[in-house]
């Protein structure tokens, strides 16, 4: 039986809510919602600590957004600019003289994004931000999934282009609902090019020829156009009612702005046509919709900005030969999304301006889930902001997770229940037993004494992971360029083995330091160089780092003025030792040759000295300062580090979801009429699929429908008696139909061809 076949089916229909009841309503505030802290300060505290990390995180992500994606951006822009005026030149040439249509192509921008579908609806929302403020207001954005037929999709590019541009002015979508909109049989070609000549001469580009006599030289049937198809033409006689009963161009009814959509005074105005994902586009959509453009192209300086996931080549797959012929394509590569996350990692996760951090788990949970799932930054985002949530709201000691200014005048302020906060963190337990004991009656007794170690081992904690991560960076540079890279190539995978155990106690690092005691003179020279240009920028605010950089700038030096790589550090001969070997046969004399050799001793030269002196100064400061967080006192504060929670939310399990809701409904529902006091047991009052699924489980291979329906009247209408009865009563079996139906749609059951009466079961493990 067909896939698709269903053992019923039905026709489902949703009222359209209202948006003006929503307002109405009264909004309830967030920090509502917030979990129950130590005390009401502390929640205020750890909400607006929240609210202000997330604030910063949010900014520097603006930024990155802009800065990632500029110089393809830039280029971009420049492109439709320029393409708009050299269409612009050549139809104020050629409005004076005959030409025939659909002469020239039409310019298109080919953006290549990646596959990270998620991410798509930033890059071309800052695309269409950066279009109007510079370039063009006329924009039209289309989507795969709006534009099923042609005549769809030249509504939808024609009433955006007209007025109805809801793609740059977003928050007017609920005004723009309500306004009359723009009739279909006023959006042809031939309306467009009216309306669009109308604004030329309004703001001075041009001046219309005087047209004499019917509308219909003003207004043409889009009918005329050869390559457009029969689906999207409208009658010669529609076209000229609407254009008479309207006077001209219908722009007083999609008046949806207080100022006027005009073109930019002293520039050329194109009018965009944005393709979001050319491949999903119905192939002959897409073909129809580039000739219908290209019959105006003469008129209407028409460019497209294809968004295309994969390749250029993609394009000319789905595209016909006479479709390809009329665009004149220019390919734009948007950066990757790896190489975005990699600046967030550095900006966000790894930068002193952000107060919460992220441990090794959830990190690794991000970054799995990233890499193998969706390469979606957005949705690595949502994860981060999800991480931050459970941090604030689960944590009563996240208080003091906030800036270094503020942090200091709340540790003062600090009450002797959040002290007591504060004592109770594992790490600082660990703390107090390190110290005399002495110290630990002050730490536990003395609230003075306990505000000053926690001021102090804040301030430390801070310090410590500002340099953490510039020795991350230096490790990342050190080894990301050797043989098989075993710590990773980039930042992301040693900070992942950072956070998770000491680096220079790794197999890999190991494996590394065998690599980089074997690179020559000219291959250590740039990677010092990278360390050190690294290590300027944080040497100026920490004293540790600073004796760290001048250590590796001394002997920087000193390998620069290496004139003779294999010169030896003392030129006096050793002195040999006279050979005193009696052998009495070739393999004695063997034995006797090969302990020679190692006694002897090898000359270093000047070269490998420094080089073995260097690697031995990074491995002492990884050793050091390459610990993972959960070393350092009171990091609970500011390293979130449980990635069960975060899991359950970003990773589904439907597998278990779906068999928990169907026995235990009340799991979910949370109603008493569904509480079961044993999950076996099966009561009238459970949901008809819950009651169907509690009985296949008790039935075998082979499940018959008459004796299933039987026993499922039974369970649901007790009273009922089937014995005596040729016919059931239709609104039961209506109910078991559809409960039947939905275990089918989940793929419980199934229909099968050995018995008609009989469907086969598929529950995991019960076949």
């Amino acid at each position: 039986m067909a896939a698709t076949v269903s053992v019923s089916k039905g026709v489902f229909s949703f009222k359209k809510t209202n948006s003006k009841k929503r307002k109405d309503v009264c909004r309830v505030s967030t920090c509502d919602y917030w979990g129950e802290g130590e005390g009401k300060e502390t929640e205020e505290h750890t909400y607006m600590n929240y609210v202000r990390c997330w604030q910063i995180v949010t900014n520097i992500l603006d930024d990155l957004q802009d800065s990632i994606h500029a110089k393809v951006f830039q280029e971009l822009i420049e492109f439709i600019r320029n393409a708009g005026k050299n269409n612009n030149m050549q139809s104020s040439s050629e409005m004076g003289g005959k030409f025939l249509k659909g002469q020239g192509d039409i310019p298109t921008a080919c953006l290549v994004t990646g596959v990270n579908m998620p991410d798509h609806d930033a890059i071309f929302g800052s695309i269409v931000r950066l279009l109007v403020d510079g370039v063009t207001p006329h924009i039209a954005q289309l989507r795969s999934r709006d534009c099923s037929t042609i005549r769809v999709a030249v509504y939808k590019m024609i009433s955006q282009l007209m007025g109805q541009n809801v793609v740059a002015d977003p928050e007017l979508a609920d005004d723009i609902i309500d306004q009359p909109s723009i009739r279909r049989g006023q959006c042809n070609m031939a309306v467009l090019t009216s309306w669009y000549k109308g604004l030329r001469s309004e703001t001075g580009h041009e001046k219309l020829p005087k047209l004499r006599g019917s509308p219909r030289k003003v207004v043409e049937s889009p009918h005329k156009a050869k390559a457009s198809p029969n689906k999207c033409r409208e009658s010669p006689r529609k076209s000229r009612e609407c254009s008479l009963k309207s006077g001209g161009p219908p722009r007083k009814k999609m008046k949806l702005r207080e100022e006027p959509c005009l073109p930019r005074k002293g520039s050329h105005s194109p009018l965009v046509v944005i393709l979001e994902d050319v491949e999903s586009f119905p192939a002959d959509v897409l073909r129809d919709l580039i000739l219908i453009c290209r019959e105006y192209c003469c008129d209407l300086p028409i460019i497209f900005v294809f968004g295309i996931a994969t390749t250029p080549a993609a394009v000319h797959q789905s595209l016909s030969q006479d479709a390809l012929a009329c665009v004149a394509m220019e390919t734009f590569q948007a950066q990757p999304s790896t190489h975005y996350l990699n600046h967030i990692i550095e900006k966000v996760l790894m930068s002193e301006k952000v107060p919460f951090h992220i441990g090794n788990r959830p990190f690794k949970l991000l970054l799995d889930n990233f890499l193998y799932n969706d390469l979606s930054i957005k949705n690595f985002i949502k994860g981060f902001k999800l991480c931050m949530i459970e941090h604030f709201m689960g944590n009563s000691s996240t208080f003091l997770c906030c800036c270094k200014l503020e942090r200091t005048s709340r540790i003062r302020a600090m009450t002797p229940s959040q002290l007591d906060v504060i004592r109770k963190l594992p790490s600082f337990r660990t703390y107090v037993e390190s110290r005399p004991l002495k110290e630990q009656a002050a730490l536990l007794l003395n609230e003075k004494v306990s505000k000053s170690t926690v001021l102090t081992l804040m301030t430390h904690l801070e310090s410590w992971y500002a340099r953490f991560c510039c020795l991350v960076k230096v490790a990342n540079a050190l080894t990301s360029t050797l043989p098989h890279s075993p710590l990773g190539r980039q930042v992301r995978e040693v900070l992942t083995t950072c956070l998770s155990q000491p680096l220079a106690e790794t197999e890999e690092f190991k494996d590394a330091l065998k690599l980089l005691q074997l690179l020559a003179r000219d291959e250590l020279l740039p990677i010092l160089t990278n360390v050190l240009d690294i290590l300027q920028e944080e040497s100026d605010v920490d004293e540790v780092l600073l004796e760290f950089y001048n250590k590796l700038a001394v002997i920087l030096g000193r390998l620069k003025s290496l004139d003779q790589v294999d010169q030896v550090i003392d030129d006096s001969p050793l002195d040999e030792m006279p050979l005193n070997i009696q052998a009495t046969d070739r393999f004695h004399l063997k034995e006797k040759l090969l302990e020679l050799a190692k006694k002897k001793c090898k000359r270093p030269n000047i070269y490998e000295s420094l080089r073995s002196e260097v690697l031995q100064i990074m491995v002492n400061e990884f050793e050091q300062h390459l610990q993972p967080p959960s070393k350092q006192p009171l990091h609970e504060i500011v390293f979130f580090d449980s990635s069960s929670t975060v899991k359950r939310h970003l990773v589904g399990m439907p597998r278990a979801a779906v068999t928990t809701a169907l026995s235990n409904p009340h799991h979910y529902l949370q109603c008493e009429c569904c509480h079961l006091d044993d999950p076996s047991s099966i009561i009238t009052t459970l949901p008809d699929i819950s009651v169907a699924y509690k009985l296949h489980l008790e039935c075998g291979r082979l499940i018959n429908l008459y004796d299933w329906l039987q026993a499922f009247i039974s369970v649901v209408d007790p009273e009922e008696d089937t014995s005596n009865k040729k016919t059931i009563d239709k609104k039961l079996q209506a109910r078991f139909v559809q409960a039947v139906s939905e275990l089918q749609f989940l793929g419980f059951v199934k229909p099968t061809h050995r018995k008609t009466d009989h469907v086969a079961r598929l529950t995991w493990g019960g076949c």
